[in-house]
């Protein structure tokens, strides 16, 4: 493969980092990506109506609402924490800081994020566990069926770390 095939900045061929394979299931980060022209918190402004239909197609009863709380909850919580790690990422991509990084470092970095991404995928799951547990058979259907509005469910539908945009070890 030429050298232009494998740095052709489509997001598919060698480079570190976020792409349009970060599309994970509620739209993409990434600079360049498919959410252009959003800002780093353009998801964070959606998280409250996701959730409100959510809850609406799931017709939670008010016997339900204390594990529906507890997901809501983490789902902010895991969306903020997410955003502003993703916020950082972004600023050093500006700065050129992870075009100096040693490829040892850049493998620790991925390696803590998705350390990061991991603990908060426990999370969520934690609470969906708890949700789904008290849902009857008719929500857990839709349940099911519904994709999850958590930025803590990032990279699950083929997106997140791996063979990023650009030439080279740029994170665009």
């Amino acid at each position: 493969m030429s050298l232009q095939a494998q740095n052709r900045g489509d997001g598919w061929g060698p480079g570190y980092g976020y792409g349009h394979h970060m599309m994970g299931m509620m739209g993409g980060w990434g600079m360049g990506g498919p959410m252009m022209g959003y800002g780093a918190d353009a998801y964070l402004d959606r998280v409250d109506g996701r959730l409100a239909f959510l809850k609406a197609e799931l017709k939670i009863t008010d016997e339900q609402s204390k594990a529906w709380d507890e997901l809501s909850t983490v789902v902010h919580d895991t969306a903020e924490t997410h955003n502003a790690m993703m916020r950082s990422m972004m600023q050093d991509i500006r700065d050129g800081k992870l075009d100096k990084m040693t490829l040892p470092d850049l493998l620790t970095l991925r390696e803590t994020h998705m350390e990061a991404r991991l603990e908060q995928i426990k999370a969520i799951k934690g609470a969906v566990d708890s949700l789904y547990a008290v849902l009857n058979e008719n929500q857990k259907k839709i349940a099911d069926e519904i994709v999850l509005p958590a930025v803590g469910m990032g990279g699950m539908m083929g997106g997140g770390w791996g063979m990023g945009r650009g030439p080279g070890r740029h994170w665009q």
